[in-house]
Parts: C-alpha cells; sequence; structure tokens
C-alpha cells in the first residue's frame, strides 16, 4: 500500500513508516513538503492513501486530485488540536485525524474506510438495489443549499430565495417547521420565520428531510419522520464541532434503506445488506460527504467503523439506540470505555423528550 502524506513534519516520516513495519504492514509512506510536490507525485503513480496537512494552503486541492485519479484511494485530513475543519474540507475528506500524526491513528482510519468500501460494494447489496426499479430521486435543493452555505457571503436571505422557487418543497419544510417537535406550539408561517426559528443549519436538515424522506407515505410515515428528527437533534448534541451538524444529519437519514423495496426490516444477517448498508449507498449516490455515509452504514454496528474514540457512527448508533429504533451495542460501549457516559446521554434525551412534549 502506497501511503502519500503531504506537510511539513518531514522529520517524522522515517518513525512513522518503521512504526508501521513493526505493526506488519508492507505499507510504503512518502512525505512531500508542498503540495505542488504531491500533485506530481499523485500524476506519477497509483496512490491508496492521501493525508494533507489541514494548514496547507492548497491541501483540500491535493485532496480533490487524490479523488480525480483514483476515486477508492482514502483521503485523511490532519488537523492540529482544536482545529476545525472547513466546509470543503467535510466534503472531501473521508475522515480527519489529529496531529501529529499517529500510526496506529493512520491504521484505524484506513481500515474503518476499506470496510466502508467493502459494505458499498457487498454483492447483495448490489443485487437488491439494481432490481430497484426507480430509486428515490437526489435531494438537489439540499445539495444546493450546502454548496450555498459554503460560501461566506450568501446568507440567509439567499438560502431562502433558493428555496422560495419550489412551492411544493416550501409546503414540506413549513409542515416540518409547525410539528409538534419543532413549533413548541407557535405557528411559523413562511420560510423566514423559519430560519430565525430553526437557523440555517437546522433547517438544511430539514429540507433534506423533506426530500428525501417524502417516499415514505406508508402508516408509519410520521412515525418514522419524528424518530429521525428526534435522533438528529440528540446526535447533535452528542459531538462537538462541525462533527455535531454531520452526526445530525446521519441520525436523521439513519432509516432512509428502510424506504428501499426488500430493505424496511434487513438487518444484515449471514452476509446479507441490512438497510443501513442500503441507506449508505443511496447517500453515496447523491454525493453527501463521507462522514456521513459512514455513520448510516455503521450505525447498526459502530465497532465495524473501527474508529478510535466516539465519532459519528457511535453517535447515531446511541441517539437511535436512545430513541428505541434499534438495541445498543452492549459490547461495544464496554469495548470502548462508554459505558460511564451513558447516564449523561440518557440525561439529554429526557431533557429532549420533555421540551418536545411541554
Amino acid at each position: 500500500m502506497f501511503v502519500l502524506i503531504v506537510g511539513r513534519d518531514l522529520e517524522r516520516s522515517a518513525d512513522l513508516s518503521a512504526t508501521l513495519t513493526a505493526l506488519g504492514l508492507d505499507w510504503t509512506v512518502q512525505w512531500a513538503g508542498e503540495a505542488a510536490e504531491a500533485q506530481a507525485l499523485l500524476e506519477g503513480r497509483g496512490v491508496d492513501v492521501v493525508a494533507v496537512d489541514g494548514g496547507e494552503a492548497r491541501g483540500i486541492d491535493v485532496l480533490r486530485r487524490a479523488r480525480e485519479k483514483n476515486p477508492t484511494a482514502v483521503r485523511l485530513l490532519l488537523l492540529p488540536p482544536g482545529a476545525e475543519p472547513s466546509a470543503a474540507a467535510i466534503d472531501i475528506a473521508h475522515r480527519h485525524l489529529g496531529l501529529p500524526l499517529q500510526a496506529n491513528a493512520l491504521v484505524e482510519a484506513v481500515e474503518g474506510i476499506g470496510e466502508l468500501f467493502e459494505v458499498l460494494d457487498n454483492p447483495d447489496l448490489k443485487s437488491k438495489v439494481g432490481a430497484i426499479a426507480q430509486l428515490p430521486p437526489s435531494p438537489e435543493s439540499y445539495l444546493a443549499i450546502s454548496k450555498a452555505l459554503a460560501d461566506p457571503n450568501v446568507g440567509a436571505a439567499q438560502v431562502v430565495s433558493m428555496l422560495t422557487k419550489d412551492p411544493a418543497l416550501v409546503a414540506k419544510v413549513l409542515r416540518v417547521c409547525n410539528s409538534a417537535f419543532f413549533s413548541g406550539g407557535r405557528p411559523v408561517a413562511d420560510l423566514k420565520a423559519a430560519v430565525v426559528r430553526l437557523g440555517l443549519e437546522t433547517l438544511r436538515r430539514v429540507v433534506l428531510a423533506a426530500e428525501a424522506l417524502s417516499a415514505n407515505n406508508g402508516p408509519d410515515a410520521e412515525t418514522v419522520r419524528r424518530r429521525a428528527f428526534f435522533a438528529s437533534q440528540l446526535a447533535a448534541r452528542l459531538l462537538p464541532g462541525p462533527s455535531a451538524e454531520m452526526a445530525a444529519t446521519a441520525a436523521m437519514l439513519a432509516e432512509l434503506g428502510r424506504l428501499l423495496p426488500g430493505f424496511k426490516d434487513a438487518y444484515g444477517q449471514d452476509g446479507a445488506a441490512s438497510y443501513a448498508d442500503a441507506g449508505a449507498w443511496l447517500l453515496g449516490l447523491w454525493g453527501l460527504p463521507m462522514p456521513i455515509v459512514e455513520g448510516v452504514a455503521f450505525h447498526l454496528q459502530p465497532a465495524r467503523s473501527r474508529q478510535r474514540g466516539f465519532w459519528i457512527p457511535g453517535a447515531v448508533h446511541v441517539a437511535h439506540a436512545l430513541v428505541g429504533s434499534i438495541p445498543m451495542d452492549e459490547a461495544w460501549l464496554d469495548a470502548g470505555g462508554l459505558r460511564d457516559k451513558l447516564p449523561e446521554w440518557q440525561r439529554i434525551h429526557d431533557k429532549l423528550a420533555d421540551a418536545e412534549n411541554a
């Protein structure tokens, strides 16, 4: 496996290579000090893993070029302690790792993304999805809003203007905003009021739900939507920073795969594809950020992500377990030393439930 790391910490290359060798891994690590050098290496050979220092001015360009040259390459963004990834970084990177880069963290990230690629390449999943006559359309308004919000010059007025071009979507969004979960007994009459009430990030999630979950018109449709919003709000409170928004989006879409024929009650026993696999596949098709796809894919079995610590798949799993849609993975809690956090998570859940029922 060829690993390209772009950053200025060149003296760590030998140490990292030695540690990987000690772990029994036949990985070749090459360190590029500048983005231009990395671009040349990408042109010259196949790369399996690209890790880029988030402080490099052209780091995102390197990851974009890596995606063009080899879409299956694992793309990692390296960030100093306390730093938050930009919207562009969230869209292009599979995972975000802390600096200085540690060999164990690198291996876990690569293996976890490899597991995700295997999920999305599952023959049973491909067979079942291929038999579906018509897949749900991609959430065009959500994707357009996400792109717009990446521009610091775009504000609430522009987002409202974009949405008002689709009256049917506006009606769906307002219906969601006036549900018991969001309204608090105070009606929302227009999109401007919705922005004030919810904020742009939550409004973006509501738009996504209105587009992605509207295909479910069965007898349990309202229950599924209500559970999705509750889990979304809960997951957002379990992680800090931009990870919270990604966890909230993944939690809201965790049951999306149930809308596809043949997956409603599929839990993935004996190698068969689960509704989580199907939902992740659909989100990948739509082009949503890989951390969200990963959160959906692994929320039934968070240990499969091989993520050190508590991240998006874990937050989505905990949120849906607490709202009652799936059982809590007790073995994963114990293995990660997370059981002590369960009372705190339960208190957050109960506080949200009280606010909803007030």
